[in-house]
């Protein structure tokens, strides 16, 4: 991850399948460091009404992540592909919380502002963490694509629509992300199921492997 309205009205027209393109920056780190060249720069979201599948690759195809939620049944397959690694750690709701940092608590302020991102209507919102050391985050989000509680599984779980510019936080790394397109269509219905090949691990061995890849891209 919530069907509440940033745009009242519009029901009929909402997105039901297709995919959304985010380009990616990673502001803390130096654009001419050692690592800036391994990152990715696009991620990709595919979805329908009830799922969602989150792919992301690195290190020039050398690290790769495809997250795949169940939006209804809140389970979630988490694929990791490293170095000759390919692991997976299929989570309840419970398991998803374990991973979550624990020490990033924060307070969402609801604004009245709008902007338009590849074409949706989104509504902003600002998340301002208990650390003051942590910066707000500008969240802009849309009704216009139609897809339960998308946002169950990450920070922002209670924002009521689909995140089309965000910034997260994973193992000290902070990501920004910004929707460049949003694409309407069917979607392989395979995309939604668990990929082969991949050694089933518990959450802490997927947890410690991504924060030892992670832990690399931010010397």
């Amino acid at each position: 991850m919530l069907l509440n309205s940033c745009g009242k009205g519009i029901f009929a027209g909402r997105i039901t399948e297709g995919v959304i393109e985010y380009a990616l920056s990673f502001p803390d780190i130096e654009p001419d460091g050692i690592m800036s060249g391994m990152l990715p720069e696009r991620t990709y979201l595919y979805f329908d009404k009830d799922r969602q599948v989150a792919e992301l690759s690195a290190g020039m195809g050398l690290f790769k992540t495809t997250v795949i939620a169940d939006n209804d049944e809140r389970k979630l397959d988490y694929h990791l592909a490293i170095m000759g690694k390919r692991l997976v750690a299929h989570m309840g709701e419970g398991d998803v919380r374990h991973m979550a940092p624990q020490d990033n608590r924060m307070t969402l302020v609801w604004t009245n502002e709008f902007d338009t991102i590849s074409g949706m209507h989104c509504r902003k919102a600002v998340a301002i963490y208990d650390d003051i050391a942590l910066p707000e985050v500008e969240l802009y989000y849309t009704d216009q694509i139609q897809m339960g509680s998308p946002n169950w599984f990450g920070p922002y779980s209670e924002i009521p629509g689909v995140l089309l510019r965000y910034e997260m936080v994973q193992n000290g790394i902070r990501m920004r992300l910004n929707a460049v397109a949003v694409k309407p269509g069917p979607v392989e219905r395979s995309r939604f199921s668990p990929l082969p090949d991949h050694t089933p691990v518990g959450v802490e061995q997927l947890s410690a492997e991504l924060a030892s890849v992670l832990s690399a891209f931010s010397q």
